[in-house]
């Protein structure tokens, strides 16, 4: 997959927000020429310096001698917060804010937040999009904040105008829950006619405020998976490893690196029990430090690596993001032009995209709190399966098996654990019937290897899928119809 750069004339507007450059501090001199972020092939327009919002007083209506309210809200257009002031209510709960890049937007009090960075909150900066972490707030009101920026082997710190800074959504609704808004506690520059928010922000110039650099793989795992179509799978592998590593990423052997695998075995370990609750964050040492995770693959496919991913949301991308000739040229660190489809669905009869955040391992809750993305289809949220067949009841711990992997022989094994990735809030894998903990029709889904193996005697109200069923539903991103009895 090529994918070349757009023609000048052909170039389309970024959602991203980008900030003009400000008010600056002596000891950050503005750079001479425009930078712009890699995500954004918008022109930058002039680069005069933009004026500050600064309360005013209307001769009309004079104002509480306190300054208006000053916020982080959220820019709809790429699901991040930028800090900027409260200019005016609006209809309802809504209000104008002005943004400190001189865009403005009306946007409801329940996505607002105070302009109170604290130490320890995560912030993109907004050149080179790098995730850093809040370390001294002391010149917070004078607008400059320290962060510091870790990319597993270094840290730097340097000095930011709040301007310079985005937060991430998931990470405004993780931590940021003490610091809302009542309509008592805002304070407005004035209330002049209702404005019409910016459609979309304009090109902004940026300026590179530090020298601080990161790089692209820093605290990134990957997990990566072939298909059986791949005539050199171990060539290609080994390149697309020395590319992570080179790039401060981390190979991740398997999801149950990071994701142990976690039930409980019964009846002489015909039966295996598992919860919701058993599935968690929880990396083994050498994997500690990370704070986002990929799938990187040739090609869709049905290997357990490839589905488990789809189920969590997290996004399966195309070994071509890492270039060959990436000893030459930088990796972009724009990954969404890089997804692989989710696969093809043989009972819609095509292929499919992925349903994943597009914002996806911009702050740590993505992976930490996993179970908690919105985004994920969760078919399965709050129903109880049972997988029925000697091949799905997961190996004790002392078996010797190393958590999962992509053998053919163990493929079955993992289905239990999808399910739970797929939100099902408890999976019960057993070799018979008999082993069951409860009689079939208690159980909102009954699993077998092929839909064709039918228990004998089965009752008409037990719902009886295979497991091509739940790869299908699981690919198309819905519950789709139920085969039919045979």
């Amino acid at each position: 997959m090529d994918v070349g750069p757009a023609p000048a004339e052909l170039k389309a507007p970024s959602s991203r927000k980008r900030r003009r450059v400000e008010d600056v501090k002596p000891a950050r001199a503005p750079s001479k020429t425009s930078t712009r972020s890699k995500a954004s092939d918008t022109p930058a327009p002039s680069t005069r310096a933009a004026k500050r919002l600064r309360p005013t007083v209307s001769t009309s209506r004079a104002l509480s001698a306190q300054p208006a309210t000053r916020v982080f809200a959220l820019w709809k257009q790429d699901g991040h917060y930028y800090s900027g002031t409260i200019h005016s209510l609006q209809a309802g709960t809504r209000y104008l804010i002005k943004f400190d890049d001189e865009t403005n937007d009306q946007v409801d009090i329940t996505m607002l937040r105070r302009c109170e960075l604290l130490v320890g909150d995560a912030v993109i900066l907004a050149h080179g999009n790098l995730r850093g972490t809040v370390v001294d707030v002391s010149q917070m009101e004078s607008g400059s904040i320290r962060v510091e920026v870790d990319d597993g082997s270094d840290v730097e710190s340097s000095d930011f105008e709040i301007s310079d800074i985005r937060i991430a959504s998931r990470a405004i609704q993780t931590h940021w829950k003490d610091r809302t808004l009542t309509a008592d506690s805002i304070v407005t520059i004035i209330r002049p006619k209702p404005l019409h928010a910016t459609p979309s922000p304009s090109g902004m110039s940026l300026m590179s405020a530090t020298s601080v650099k990161q790089k692209p793989f820093a605290k990134t795992g990957f997990v990566v998976t072939l298909t059986v179509r791949n005539k050199h799978p171990e060539k290609m592998k080994e390149s697309v490893m020395l590319a992570i590593k080179h790039n401060g990423g981390t190979v991740i052997d398997d999801w149950s690196s990071i994701f142990p695998m976690e039930g409980i075995h019964s009846q002489s370990n015909k039966r295996w029990v598992a919860s919701l609750e058993n599935f968690k964050f929880k990396p083994k040492p050498e994997f500690e430090g990370l704070e986002r995770v990929f799938l990187l693959a040739d090609d869709y496919n049905q290997k357990p690596k490839f589905l488990v991913a789809l189920a969590l949301g997290i996004p399966c991308l195309s070994h071509e993001w890492m270039r060959d000739d990436y000893l030459n040229h930088p990796i972009s660190p724009d990954w969404q032009p890089c997804l692989l489809p989710a696969g093809f669905s043989e009972i819609l009869s095509a292929r499919v995209s992925q349903l994943v955040d597009l914002d996806w391992g911009n702050c740590k809750e993505h992976l930490s709190d996993i179970m908690s993305n919105t985004v994920a289809s969760k078919l399965f949220s709050g129903k109880t399966i049972l997988c029925l067949g000697a091949d799905f009841v997961p190996l004790p711990p002392r078996g010797g098996r190393k958590g999962g992997s992509d053998a053919t022989q163990d493929a079955s094994r993992v289905v239990p654990w999808i399910m739970i990735c797929m939100n099902a809030s408890r999976v019960e894998a057993v070799t018979e019937v008999k082993f069951a903990s409860k009689d079939l029709p208690a159980y909102d889904y009954v699993v077998v290897k092929e839909y064709s193996e039918r228990p004998k005697d089965l009752q008409d109200d037990v719902t009886l899928v295979g497991v091509s069923w739940v790869k299908d539903c699981l690919i198309s991103g819905r519950l789709l119809p139920m085969p039919a009895s045979r």
